[in-house]
């Protein structure tokens, strides 16, 4: 469900521009990333994980416009503007390093019959001492429940109700057997992210 992946990152780019808000012009930074999916053959759903790391230099800093310019080790620059959340902007420095991780992860299953339905979402942001240099944890969950209307064999999808009245046909895994029981079982989507974000001192 790449659909979901992009609806876990979006959730953790609304997280991230809380913290800093983007100039447009600007190049993305390069990071490390990773990825992992657990799941039991023939069992609907599964856990998947996505983690990115990114390391950048702070290279300018304009005090005036609370903004300030990463730059990787290839050379790319991004700048951003520091939020009211960000406290500590005045211990910031040209030469300090950057390190940023985020994680998304997505937990998708069928529910038992019966078990109650609760979309809802929670999240989290802390930030550094006053005084210290700048740092964030931001934290996300949500989680939304659809129930299966649709079934088909033969392109093995199934349709997606949610509880706003749209539907979304998604791909089923090739060893999971498709079965008249799943119409009508409610879908449970997790999506939890995080930031974190520390700065060590040139």
């Amino acid at each position: 469900m790449s659909t979901l992946n992009h609806l876990g990152l979006a959730l953790l780019s609304a997280a991230l521009l809380t913290a800093c808000n983007t100039q447009a012009q600007n190049e993305p930074l390069s990071g490390n990333a990773s990825a992992s999916q657990v799941t039991i053959e023939g069992v609907p759903g599964g856990v998947t994980t996505q983690v990115e790391e990114i390391s950048a230099v702070v290279s300018a800093i304009d005090p005036a416009k609370r903004s300030f310019t990463l730059e990787d080790a290839q050379g790319h620059r991004r700048s951003f503007t520091a939020g009211p959340e960000m406290i500590n902007f005045p211990q910031l420095k040209v030469g300090d390093k950057v390190n940023a991780t985020v994680a998304v992860e997505q937990v998708v299953y069928l529910r038992e019959p019966g078990a109650a339905s609760e979309d809802g979402a929670a999240g989290l942001v802390a930030t550094a001492p006053a005084g210290s240099k700048p740092g964030l944890l931001v934290a996300d969950t949500i989680e939304v429940t659809a129930v299966v209307k649709a079934i088909d064999s033969k392109r093995h999808t199934a349709t997606l109700e949610f509880a706003d009245g749209t539907r979304k046909t998604v791909q089923v895994r090739p060893d999971v057997q498709l079965k008249d029981e799943y119409l009508n079982s409610q879908v449970v989507i997790r999506l939890s992210s995080a930031l974190a974000i520390r700065v060590e001192p040139q």
